[in-house]
C-alpha cells in the first residue's frame, strides 16, 4: 500500500489480508446485507522520525486470507524489531493476534479494555457464547485474549486520552468495546484520525446509526462514531479505519450523514484531471 505523509510523519496502511463475514453481522436488515462480505484488515504504521508506531497487529492465522501484515511490513522497509510502540485499539482477535511479533515494542491498550476482556465474568460469557450470541466464535475471542494478551510483558495501560509520542494522541472511543480507542496523528497542519472499529463498513458513513453484531454497546458506538466523524470533517482530517477498503480517505459532513472518499479514488481523479483520461 502507498505511503502517505502527515506533516513530517510518514504513514503506511498495511494490509493483513481479509476475512469473509456473514453480511447480517455487519449491517442491519434495512442495509440489505449480502450473504457474505469480504472485510479488509488494514493496520497503520506511523514513523514520526523518533518513533515507529503500529496501530493494531492483524489477525494472524484467523483465516486463510489473513496474516499478511509481516510481509507488508517488510515491503515497507521495516522488521518487527524496528517497531517502538504498538497501539491495540481493542482486544478483538483480528487486532491482537500479531502482537507477539513485536518483542521490542511497548504495547498500548486502555486499562478499561484489558480489564474487561481479561475478567473472569467476560471469559465465562465468551466460553458459553452469551456475550454476543455468536456461538463458537466467542470461544475464539476468549482464547485469543488469553493467548496473545496474556503473554505481553511490556504493557502500557492508558486511563484516558494520552499522548504516547510526539503528535500521537490515543483517545477513548468506547462502544464497539468498553475500552475501544482511536488515535489522532498530528504533524504541522495535517491530521489523520485512525478510527479503528468505530466504523467498520463504508455504508455507515451515509448511515451512521447502523451498528453491527460486534458492537457491544450500540448506542455508545453510534455516539462515538458521530463525534469522531464530526471532528474529522470539521478539522479536515484524513480518516483511517481497520476495516475500510483502501484504509484511508477523506470525510465530508452532509446534514447528519457523512461522505467518505477513499484516498485511492482521490488519486485516480487527480490522475484523470492531469492526463485528460
Amino acid at each position: 500500500m502507498n505511503k502517505l505523509r502527515i506533516g513530517d510523519f510518514e504513514c503506511w496502511p498495511l494490509s493483513d489480508g481479509e476475512f469473509l463475514y456473514p453480511g447480517s453481522t455487519l449491517l442491519p436488515p434495512e442495509g440489505e446485507p449480502p450473504d457474505k462480505v469480504p472485510v479488509p484488515y488494514i493496520a497503520m504504521l506511523v514513523n514520526t522520525g523518533s518513533a515507529r508506531i503500529l496501530f493494531d497487529t492483524g489477525a494472524g492465522a484467523l483465516g486463510p486470507e489473513t496474516g499478511r501484515l509481516p510481509a507488508n511490513l517488510a515491503a515497507a522497509g521495516f522488521a518487527p524489531a524496528d517497531i517502538d510502540i504498538v497501539v491495540l485499539s481493542h482486544a478483538h482477535p483480528d487486532h491482537i493476534a500479531g502482537v507477539g511479533q513485536f518483542q521490542n515494542a511497548r504495547v498500548v491498550i486502555t486499562r478499561t479494555d484489558l480489564d474487561f476482556w481479561a475478567a473472569a465474568e467476560t471469559q465465562a460469557k465468551l466460553e458459553s457464547g452469551e456475550l454476543y450470541g455468536l456461538g463458537p466464535l466467542e470461544k475464539v475471542m476468549a482464547a485469543y485474549v488469553r493467548e496473545h494478551l496474556g503473554s505481553v510483558k511490556n504493557l502500557w495501560l492508558l486511563d484516558g486520552a494520552t499522548e504516547i509520542a510526539h503528535g500521537i494522541l490515543v483517545v477513548p472511543a468506547p462502544g464497539h468495546t468498553p475500552g475501544h480507542a482511536a488515535v489522532l496523528v498530528s504533524s504541522g497542519r495535517q491530521q489523520l484520525l485512525y478510527m479503528a472499529d468505530a466504523i467498520i463498513h463504508p455504508a455507515q458513513f451515509e448511515n451512521p446509526g447502523w451498528t453491527s453484531a460486534f458492537d457491544l454497546s450500540p448506542d455508545e458506538t453510534v455516539s462515538t462514531r458521530k463525534q469522531l466523524l464530526d471532528r474529522a470533517a470539521s478539522d479536515r482530517c484524513l480518516v483511517a479505519g481497520f476495516h475500510l477498503p483502501g484504509g484511508v480517505g477523506a470525510v465530508e459532513a452532509r446534514q447528519g450523514r457523512f461522505r467518505w472518499e477513499p484516498a485511492a479514488n482521490q488519486n485516480s481523479e487527480r490522475e484523470k484531471a492531469s492526463t485528460g483520461f
